[in-house]
């Protein structure tokens, strides 16, 4: 059991949030001990991830008042091993990549993102957050990535932009397209196929053998895209989620 006080997420969302990863050795009972501990010290959004083939996690976690909220797929593509599907491949045509580096143009795609373009996260379906708090917190977390040295490009059909997508470096061998997205979903239907393609290309790129990345069940189309692509899947984890009421303050003397 490994437990990290996502400090992060009181600028992003307003609350106090742990985050808890179990193993196969840990059982309701000892988190449920620990979980305690989290609440006394003002805990008021609880995630937890599990391995996938945990049965006693599985239906302990939501006896204690938790929700599965999404299983997470990480994934991994070889450079040898990549080949995107001719059915998508044939219309890339009139799409372009631009490496964004100048502030103005960082500040216009934060505000795009703050505006609402993510929809399948556990936090952009959680009813506890509103769609401000989801954006907010990747607009805040693209920031970081970028200070960290992430790469953001975006793809263009003619002049327009359509959408964006960070890469990250996560050692000499190993990139990881960690966040992307369509501004538009509803009017460009059918581009998030190929906004995936210009985003494994410019991976591949980068000096890699293999890029890693993780991908939600509540975005199961982008999993159909990467495994089509030549992707294996590595681990699977559950995320629960819990949400604690705040106590109320001592009464004024």
């Amino acid at each position: 059991m490994k437990t990290v006080h996502a400090v992060w997420e009181r600028a992003n969302l307003g609350v106090e949030a742990y985050e808890t990863v179990l193993t196969e050795t840990d059982t309701p009972e000892s988190y449920a001990q620990a979980e305690q501990g989290l609440i006394a010290a003002g805990a008021e959004y609880l995630v937890v991830k599990t391995p996938a083939n945990c049965p006693a996690l599985l239906f302990g976690l939501p006896a204690l008042g938790y929700v599965n909220v999404e299983t997470v797929f990480h994934v991994a593509i070889r450079r040898a091993d990549y080949r995107m599907p001719a059915s998508v491949a044939r219309f890339d045509r009139g799409l372009s990549v631009v490496l964004r580096t100048e502030e103005a143009d960082r500040e216009r795609v934060y505000a795009i993102i703050r505006a609402g373009i993510f929809r399948s996260d556990r936090v952009s379906v959680d009813p506890a957050f509103t769609p401000a708090q989801a954006g907010n917190r990747y607009a805040n977390w693209l920031a970081q990535m970028l200070r960290a040295d992430g790469l953001l490009y975006e793809v263009l059909q003619g002049e327009r932009p359509v959408g964006f997508f960070v890469i990250a470096r996560v050692d000499e061998h190993t990139v990881d397209p960690v966040l992307m997205a369509l501004y538009d979903e509803d009017h460009d239907r059918g581009m998030g196929a190929l906004l995936h393609k210009k985003t494994l290309d410019t991976c591949f790129e980068q000096p890699c053998d293999r890029l890693t990345s993780t991908i939600v069940s509540n975005n199961a189309k982008v999993l159909r895209v990467y495994t089509n692509a030549g992707a294996t899947i590595a681990d699977t984890q559950y995320t629960y989620v819990r949400h604690v009421a705040r106590r109320p303050g001592p009464a004024a003397g």
